[in-house]
């Protein structure tokens, strides 16, 4: 089993995380502009790491995740919905924000990037099923990204995430019943 490293955005969530285990090794990115320096660390660890991604649930955490999941390949997500992530006024969204054990319970739910993916999901699919271009598809996909731990999710963002992670329509119709 090859040792973890977590990469969170900022200072704040490099402090709950160490809070939680001190000897965890934690690499901040410090927001969405990643360096150069910091992109060739994590291509560097990645031969020897898994690189676990704990960014936050908004579209400055969707970015880097994509651009990361892009560059690596041994790259595991953590996602917490938006809300176990709110601040207490509501008005800012990230990791420092949500309570130890849920970050705890998040972990246990770590997602693998695939990078050749047989998942069978289409568009199609997801458009017959109810989870894009129907009244209630928001509610839906929020109810499946839940499920199967997948994080916030637009319609694009869903089918994506399914595939990246090889969910297959079966894995769908198991939450739907």
């Amino acid at each position: 089993m090859r040792p973890k490293v977590y990469v969170v955005e900022g200072k704040n969530d490099y402090a709950k995380f160490k809070s939680i285990n001190p000897d965890w090794f934690i690499l901040t990115t410090n927001g969405s502009e990643i360096t150069e320096s910091t992109l060739q660390a994590l291509i560097k660890l990645d031969q020897t790491h898994d690189i676990v991604l704990c960014l936050d649930p908004d579209a400055a955490g969707t970015k880097i995740r994509h651009f990361l999941s892009q560059r690596l390949r041994h790259v595991e997500h953590v996602f917490l919905n938006q809300e176990q992530a709110r601040n207490k006024n509501g008005k800012k969204i990230g990791f420092e924000h949500a309570t130890k054990a849920t970050i705890i319970e998040a972990l246990k739910h770590l997602q693998k990037v695939q990078h050749h993916s047989t998942s069978d999901v289409t568009l199609a699919f997801l458009y017959e099923h109810g989870y894009l271009g129907q009244p209630m598809s928001r509610t839906k996909r929020q109810h499946l990204s839940e499920a199967l731990h997948l994080g916030h999710v637009n319609g694009k963002n869903l089918l994506i995430r399914l595939h990246q992670f090889n969910y297959k329509i079966k894995d769908i119709l198991e939450v739907i019943k």
